[in-house]
């Protein structure tokens, strides 16, 4: 394939979405030996993006949901129209999404014909939603197919590791679990509270470290509890996102809702356990090295609905899996 191809990428907004697409990257840097690929991405992505050594640049663009920021765009594109790139694949699927590369006059403009963005996009594909999985739906449009090679793998350096081990007090002397309880889609994606509070309980009275991590302070005061004993201390709302990747890449075993923090745990080859409740580990899987962990899902005839909100109220589709089943398929990641 030709080495001058330069390639501009309009990013995904989700941080679970921006691992995922890492895929797409290293694809891209298999099939076009020597390309460039720059990124335009929202602004708190930006430090996780940095640790994707395919990236060649990354620009900002700081616009909120749902506003057009047309302003913005057409003062970014004036600046990335003299960096001839030769095509751009657009992630995102709204029609604003794909201003930008119309703008810089990109010729090769790749996406999915969502929001009539026939008029801007000149290489379209038919969108068919939850039919591949995310990573498929990616790789789709450069026409590749998801393998192991291509598994996402976040640049996590051992000196930069130590660092953060000492920054964050992190004992080695036991075991360190990291729980992730948030999901920022909504409740449905969320194991309940209190099995997270038991949970931490019975780790620690088998003398393991446990750390909570996320961002939602009010979490702090649910958790305040079992935050009384001396080995279960909370992180939540104390670290940025680069942090967050290099603590997890510390874990000795992760716990998390499906979320950005759990595609995160499975991009640092650390041991995961993923529960999912109203979404699909069939669309969005964690891609993580095999081997390294599990998915508990119980695919009940209601899942996945993929509901912000259990729309049936009862939630079984996590409350359905216990704090015993979780510790039981845990040991043998800490054994």
């Amino acid at each position: 394939m030709n080495d001058t191809e330069r390639f501009l990428i309009i990013a995904p907004s989700w941080i679970g979405d921006s691992i995922i697409f890492q895929s797409l990257l290293i694809s891209i840097k298999d099939k076009y030996k020597g390309s460039t690929i720059d990124v335009i991405a929202k602004p708190e992505l930006i430090e996780l993006l940095k640790l994707m050594p395919q990236i060649n640049q990354i620009y900002p663009l700081d616009i909120d949901h749902g506003i057009l920021g047309l302003a913005k765009r057409i003062n970014l594109a004036k600046i990335l129209s003299s960096k001839n790139y030769t095509q751009s694949v657009i992630l995102p699927n709204s029609f604003k999404s794909a201003i930008i590369p119309w703008l810089s006059k990109i010729p090769i403009r790749i996406g999915y014909n969502k929001e009539l963005r026939f008029l801007l996009i000149n290489k379209s594909y038919k969108f068919i939603k939850y039919e591949d999985k995310m990573v498929d739906r990616y790789l789709k449009l450069i026409g590749e197919k998801y393998s192991e090679k291509l598994r996402p793998q976040l640049n996590i350096e051992q000196d930069t590791k130590e660092v953060y081990k000492k920054k964050y007090l992190l004992n080695n002397s036991k075991k360190n679990i990291f729980l992730c309880p948030e999901a920022e889609y909504g409740t449905a994606k969320r194991w309940p509270n209190n099995n997270w509070v038991e949970l931490a309980s019975a780790y620690e009275s088998h003398n393991y470290n446990i750390y909570f991590l996320g961002k939602d302070m009010k979490l702090n005061d649910k958790y305040k509890e079992v935050l009384q004993k001396k080995s279960v201390v909370s992180l939540i709302g104390k670290t940025n996102i680069k942090d967050a990747s290099y603590l997890l890449a510390l874990a000795d075993l992760i716990i998390s809702n499906d979320s950005g923090l759990m595609h995160i745990a499975a991009s640092v080859n650390s041991n995961l356990i993923s529960i999912f409740g109203s979404s699909s580990p069939f669309y969005t899987p964690p891609l993580m090295k095999e081997n390294l962990g599990e998915v508990i899902y119980k695919g009940l005839e209601c899942s996945p609905c993929f509901k912000r909100e259990c729309p049936l109220i009862h939630l079984n589709c996590l409350n359905s899996i216990s704090v015993d089943e979780i510790l039981k398929k845990s040991m043998k990641y800490l054994n």
